[in-house]
């Protein structure tokens, strides 16, 4: 089996554990605002030395407009930067970037961020992400709709 080949199946491998872990430790917070849903949310909990950590939540758009999701925002005691995230599979290897678009939300179509798959990054954290903690996670709509949202940390090993 070529290098390549070893590293995907590795990284597939840890994928699956992580979307698994999900299933065990989803948040069952729910936030409604108008006609959009908003729930699970929640964050890993990171080690001592760690710079970064990602959110996770579902966007469920109840409402006869589709929405599009901007941007992410948190107070700066947590991190500095909070950006929206994506995994794509290019030339054979998974790799995360910035969604500098945003989302689209269609109606009666839900976004969800999970291990994995697409995910909130936080950049720059002050502190640890403890277990037990809570901070808020600003969502950042077209027409300058934002919505704040509850994010518990919770130990997803």
């Amino acid at each position: 089996m070529h290098q390549r080949n070893k590293i995907i199946l590795i990284f597939s491998i840890v994928l699956m554990l992580m979307a698994h872990s999900v299933n065990i430790h989803a948040h069952e917070h729910k936030q409604a605002k108008g006609k959009m849903v908003v729930e699970n949310a929640w964050a890993r909990a990171t080690f001592a030395l760690a710079k970064t950590g990602a959110v996770y939540l579902s966007i469920d758009n109840q409402s006869k407009n589709d929405l599009k999701l901007l941007a992410v925002s948190v107070d700066t005691g947590v991190a500095s930067e909070a950006q929206l995230h994506e995994t794509l599979m290019q030339e054979e290897m998974m790799m995360m970037r910035e969604a500098e678009d945003g989302f689209e939300i269609p109606s009666g179509a839900s976004l969800e961020f999970l291990p994995g798959g697409k995910h909130i990054m936080l950049m720059g954290l002050e502190k640890p992400l403890e277990t037990g903690e809570q901070f808020i996670l600003s969502l950042i709509f077209e027409n300058n709709k934002v919505v704040r949202v509850p994010i518990e940390v919770k130990d997803a090993r």
